[in-house]
């Protein structure tokens, strides 16, 4: 097969969320340390619960080094090894767009239970969709003693290789120190990833043991009074490695059927922390941890502390482990035979690697331009093997082909007078049809609602990596349907809100399922012109007090009557200059006095520099990127039901002396309002107020983390089930 060449090919589920993956990128890291020419396939299986879209820490480190190559589902592989990490990866069915081929094949068995509780006919689909994937019938690898068991119960006719391949040890970076004595002993529970469930306190637990449990900020804490002293360390204030050495026992809560070898465990070794675990476990760990129940605890932590020859024998035991059957020489040893030395050539060029793909971005209408511009605002920051192309409900969709994207307007329910479920049905042809001729390798939607027909057409595509754009601030008791559809989705993504801290909406309880990013901005900094520039691209005089009326496109939200008298108030005035945005999806274009200029075009923000102030709706990207150039804005938020609730971020701006809030019906005090705007002094501190919070947004573009996270994703083969 014409290709990329390489000594060993892993599939691997390299996100956070898979609790092995830290196991995994040490393996592949040993390998490419002994100088094996080694690509990594990312796999997301659906059998697997994971964080949202976040690589592991360790992949991460291997891909930017550039010790390992990282394939796409589209890459042509030639190679002598390919060793899938973990079943599962299979357990949906075929992987789409492999091209390998391979001398060898091996895939490894770590949960036991998950392979051996599938009925017989389950299992041939699975050893079926592993064949086709790697190019030929793989050999079996159990992990541990227990996952032999499982695959020699449930299908003894599977060949096995003779060895178990256990998993190498990952490394812990940056370890606290270990306190040499405690008046009594600590007993901790800890998880390397929040998928997993957590331990919680035995019922009885004896008394005098300290408990420390490092747990989500949110998650579930036992009951107050406890029956044993209890500390709760926050997961995003304490890192796994300066956790463990504060106990002297590291409980586990998981059964050895499903996870014989915990990476909590091993990480616990690597700490000179002792895992408790229960009895099945010992044939994997040996003489390195302590076994038993979880009622039982307690006591051998007690045994612990009173016996120092009993801890010392368990640490050194330990030691050796991970430098025996854990390490990564043992896993070399095992390689070898299979992949014969490494063999030094130059990888092929990254094009043969991460093949040219197209990822389909699909906007609603809205009444303003949020949910297209937060989606140009990441496709053009898309890496070049990526090729954006928009489909879109919003009469604007030309503004993306203005950043030379191929576009295509889909007009909306509301505007044809269609039937709602015949428009539905006639999306999701629509949208089947795009996606069989663009051939995307993952959509990505912004808007509030996933429609049916969205939906219907993402069941036919099951290959699709799937990413919903969700900003929060929603309305109370908004759309519940939409939010439970977000499980269809890869990866939620949510703009970073600047007001999050006020947000009590539905998406706020939610935000477990999705993974933040900074708020994000369609411009950088270095793209909006200077004062001089942006004035006299608008025709204003710098000198002048300029000021910027854009209260939004007014289609759902009456604000004409404001924006009149905001000119009305300011227009002819000595030393003061006056635009008005027109948005390009406005109903309607009022004539302006003489002198006023109609900012048109897009975006607005190119042009913010020419301004000393501005009265402007809330909406997400108008506020955050006034609030990026410290701008000082009167905010008129738009209210209607079906907006995001703009009240909460103007409100927010006000009481961080950000700005001033205007809401439609108040006319009476627009006034003053502008005559606090108009004094030198007011701005002055309002800009003053703002200069950190301009920073902060200034120094992280959303857009950048978002794009780095869909990338990752549409570099992913997607095992979905139909």
């Amino acid at each position: 097969m014409e290709g990329v060449r390489l000594d060993l090919c892993l599939l691997a589920d390299i996100r956070a969320g898979d609790v092995a993956a830290p196991c995994h990128a040490a393996a592949a890291e040993a390998a490419a340390a002994a100088g094996y020419r080694v690509g990594v396939l990312p796999v997301a299986p659906g059998s697997i619960a994971a964080v949202p879209f976040r690589l592991d820490e360790g992949f991460s480190r291997l891909f930017a080094s550039g010790r390992a190559c990282r394939l796409a589902p589209g890459a042509a592989v030639d190679c002598t090894l390919v060793l899938a990490f973990d079943a599962r990866l299979f357990a949906a069915g075929p992987l789409p767009g492999l091209r390998i081929g391979a001398t060898r094949r091996l895939v490894t068995v770590e949960r036991p239970a998950a392979l051996a509780s599938l009925p017989r006919t389950d299992l041939e689909r699975l050893a079926e969709a592993a064949r086709l994937a790697l190019g030929g019938p793989p050999v079996w690898a159990p992990t541990n003693p227990v996952a032999r068991d499982a695959l020699t119960f449930a299908v003894p006719d599977w060949p096995l290789t003779p060895e178990d391949w256990l998993p190498v040890a990952p490394p812990l970076a940056e370890a606290g120190p270990r306190a040499t004595h405690r008046g009594r002993p600590a007993i901790g529970a800890a998880r390397i990833a929040r998928v997993r469930p957590g331990a919680a306190l035995p019922r009885g637990a004896a008394p005098l043991p300290l408990w420390r449990l490092r747990l989500p900020p949110d998650g579930e804490r036992p009951s107050w009074p406890p029956p044993a002293p209890v500390e709760i360390w926050p997961d995003d204030r304490i890192s796994l490695a300066d956790f463990l050495p504060l106990v002297d026992l590291l409980a586990n809560a998981d059964e050895a059927a499903d996870d014989p070898c915990p990476v909590e465990a091993l990480l616990a070794l690597r700490a000179g922390t002792v895992p408790y675990l229960p009895d099945g476990c010992r044939s994997t760990f040996g003489a390195a941890a302590l076994y038993g129940a979880p009622g039982d605890v307690a006591r051998r932590a007690l045994d612990l502390q009173a016996e120092e020859g009993l801890a010392l024998d368990l640490r050194a035991a330990g030691v050796e482990a991970l430098a025996g059957r854990f390490s990564s020489e043992a896993f070399l040893a095992r390689l070898a035979p299979l992949v014969g030395p490494p063999r030094p050539a130059p990888f092929a060029p990254a094009v043969l690697a991460r093949p040219p793909a197209r990822v389909l971005f699909l906007s609603t209408n809205g009444v303003g331009m949020g949910h297209l511009t937060r989606q140009l605002a990441v496709a053009r920051r898309l890496p070049g093997r990526l090729e954006p192309v928009f489909l879109s409900h919003s009469q604007a969709v030309d503004v993306a082909r203005s950043f030379g994207f191929p576009a295509e307007h889909l007009p909306y329910h509301a505007a044809s007078g269609e039937a709602r479920a015949h428009w539905n049905a006639g999306l999701a042809e629509t949208l089947g049809a795009a996606i069989a001729f663009w051939q995307p390798v993952g959509l990505v939607f912004d808007g509030n609602v996933p429609f049916a027909g969205l939906m219907a057409a993402l069941e036919e595509a099951p290959e699709l990596a799937r990413i919903w754009i969700r900003r929060g601030l929603w309305g109370a008791g908004r759309d519940p349907e939409a939010l439970e559809r977000g499980a269809a989705f890869d990866l939620i993504l949510e703009p970073g809100e600047p007001a999050a801290a006020l947000d009590d909406g539905p998406t706020a309880v939610r935000r477990g399922e999705t993974r933040g990013v900074a708020p994000v901005r369609l411009l950088d900094g270095a793209e909006i012109p200077g004062r001089a520039e942006a004035c006299a691209a608008l025709g204003l005089d710098r000198a002048a007090v300029n000021v910027l009326i854009a209260p939004g496109s007014g289609n759902n939200f009456a604000t004409g009557g404001l924006a009149a008298r905001a000119v009305a108030a300011l227009a002819g005035r000595r030393g003061i200059g006056v635009a008005v945005a027109r948005w390009m999806i406005s109903h309607e274009a009022p004539e302006l006095p003489a002198g006023v200029v109609a900012l048109t075009g897009f975006p607005f923000a190119r042009h913010l520099a020419a301004f000393d102030f501005a009265l402007a709706a809330a909406g997400y990207n108008s506020f955050v990127e006034h609030l990026e150039r410290a701008l000082p804005t009167l905010w008129t938020p738009n209210e209607h039901a079906e907006q995001d609730r703009q009240i909460v971020r103007a409100r927010w701006a006000e009481r961080q002396g950000l700005g001033l809030t205007l809401r439609l019906g108040e006319e009476m005090r627009l006034g003053t309002a502008l005559d606090r705007m108009l004094d030198p002094a007011e701005r002055a501190a309002l800009r003053a107020a703002g200069a950190s919070t301009a920073e902060a947004l200034a120094a992280r573009n959303g857009a950048v983390e978002a794009a780095e996270a869909i990338a990752a994703l549409c570099g992913t083969a997607i095992a979905r089930g139909r």
